[in-house]
């Protein structure tokens, strides 16, 4: 439940968690004080400003064809998928249809910005006004200089229109070093599985997911 609303910041929820309310507009999040500089960033590379006034929150949760990169931003944040009978579920495990609450989604549940939380955004796209080919979205958790929680999610490396990776969960416990970064690069290129079209060949795809996942998870690094 809600208990503490700054107008115009999103809600605080007693869980700690800000809440993206499924009715409200995207462009909320954009002009919300308190929403993370990553989905901010990610919102304004998707949709257009009229996109972002016309589109629900939950319309673009629901239709991740529509933005790819905001799809796998919430994945690589960790948002939860909020239901009408009160369940949570991650919406990553939502996206996947391996989980599913009570009811309708009525928003999302997403952590706030923390002074432990790194991210980084990579992509490949033929113009800057283009949907990515091929984009990694890395958010990495420390405690000191040791990573406590690695999530990657990538568009164009699956069948899936977004998907995170699993490689990056092997950082945790350790430093994160760029050694550990190109070992966990490769490995996501190696569990990869895209969909080739005339964008880009399957040996193309994995290739930039190596790529983008290294670069985005060295931003990470650098901010650190």
């Amino acid at each position: 439940m809600p208990v503490e609303t700054l107008s115009p910041s999103l809600t605080l929820t007693e869980s700690g968690l800000l809440l993206l309310p499924g009715h409200a507009p995207l462009q909320t999040i954009v002009e919300a004080e308190n929403a993370p500089a990553l989905l901010k960033q990610v919102l304004k590379r998707s949709y257009t400003w009229q996109e972002r006034n016309d589109v629900s929150i939950r319309q673009a949760a629901l239709s991740p064809d529509r933005g790819p990169l905001w799809a796998a931003a919430l994945m690589a944040w960790d948002a939860q998928a909020l239901f009408e009978g009160g369940d949570t579920v991650p919406y990553v495990a939502y996206f996947r249809r391996t989980a599913r609450g009570q009811g309708r989604m009525t928003g999302l549940l997403i952590p706030p910005e923390a002074d432990n939380r790194r991210w980084g955004v990579a992509e490949v796209a033929r113009t800057k006004r283009d949907t990515p080919i091929v984009a990694a979205v890395a958010v990495v958790d420390f405690d000191g200089h040791r990573v406590t929680a690695a999530r990657v999610a990538l568009t164009g490396a699956w069948k899936r229109t977004a998907d995170l990776a699993q490689a990056p969960a092997r950082l945790a416990g350790q430093p994160l070093t760029p050694e550990a970064i190109d070992a966990v690069a490769q490995a996501i290129a190696a569990e990869a599985d895209p969909r080739p079209n005339f964008l880009g060949s399957v040996a193309y795809r994995r290739a930039m997911a190596e790529v983008l996942s290294r670069d985005a998870l060295l931003k990470c690094l650098k901010s650190n």
